[in-house]
């Protein structure tokens, strides 16, 4: 409290002192000098600063002017006591709504973090059911309930890079992809395949984040799964470039494709395309020589 009056009254003291110099140098009496001191206490303060302000600036000029004081200057000092209380007023009315507003967005925050945390906390639950059914199966379904499994995950990973940012839920694809990309070499086993990332910095809407993240998962888990068999080494490189287009590539140096018209009839290969013409891009397949490299292209996302 004491802190709050004490800078009130400097603020003040300052603008009287620039009065104090005006009056001095030109003999005019200019009250309006000292309105924005009484604005800036309501607006840096509460609880009645302004109005101290006030006060405290009626108080000021009545001893700077004792020597002149004439009746002629009452009414103009009554209209000022008036005008300094209506921006007082004012200014405390301001910072109430700045207040409410930065708690609505405080708010907003913690309600998209919380909901954020809940929705990853289910979708990883979901995760490991499926994770956990799969193991009671065939290979077969067991193997496709995996996959599903970690289709889950890689949606619920983009729960931890969500920004708000003008209502809109804005990821950091570089931090996403690095995180999925992590994830799958620890799925990956004991295979001796290194994956490395050269990713520009690039943000995008969560609705264009999420089906990136799950064709790069596939097209990972492909190379790994289908690129180096029989424990062959080997290395896949992920590439985000974000210039007028945003254009993402899986490339490694394993078996290569049979053929430049490979047919992709498996269930990892229709989501891929499908996701891809969601996005409105356009997928390449071609020979990396050793290896298979794949190029997604599309418009660079509008946040």
């Amino acid at each position: 409290m004491a802190a709050r009056y004490g800078v009130s009254a400097l603020l003040m003291a300052c603008s009287l002192a620039v009065f104090a110099a005006m009056e001095a140098q030109s003999g005019f009496i200019g009250l309006y000098i000292l309105l924005p001191a009484i604005f800036l206490a309501g607006l840096m303060f509460d609880r009645g600063s302004a109005f101290f302000a006030t006060l405290l600036a009626v108080a000021g000029v009545l001893w700077l002017l004792r020597t002149q004081w004439t009746s002629t200057l009452a009414l103009p000092l009554v209209f000022f006591v008036f005008v300094g209380f209506a921006f007082a007023a004012f200014a405390e009315l301001l910072r109430k709504e700045m207040e409410k507003v930065v708690a609505s967005e405080r708010s907003k925050s913690l309600l998209l973090q919380e909901m954020a945390h809940r929705t990853k906390n289910n979708l990883a639950m979901l995760s490991a059911m499926v994770r956990l059914q799969s193991r009671t199966l065939g290979p077969e379904v067991s193997d496709a309930l995996e996959e599903t499994s970690q289709r889950i995950q890689t949606m619920a990973e983009v729960y931890d890079h969500l920004m708000l940012r003008d209502q809109t839920k804005i990821v950091d694809l570089k931090e996403y992809i690095g995180d999925i990309v992590r994830r799958l070499m620890l799925l990956g086993g004991e295979k001796p395949v290194a994956v490395r990332c050269e990713l520009d910095e690039a943000y995008a809407h969560s609705e264009v984040a999420v089906p990136i993240a799950i064709i790069i998962n596939e097209l990972v888990t492909n190379s790994i799964k289908y690129g180096f068999p029989d424990e062959r080494p080997g290395q896949i490189l992920i590439k985000l470039h974000a210039d007028d287009e945003l254009v993402i590539s899986v490339s490694d140096d394993g078996v290569g494709m049979p053929g430049p018209e490979q047919s992709r009839k498996g269930v990892g290969s229709k989501v891929v395309a499908l996701l891809v013409q969601q996005l409105n891009g356009k997928l390449v397949y071609s020979d990396a020589q050793p290896g298979c490299r794949v190029e997604l292209r599309m418009q660079k996302p509008k946040l």
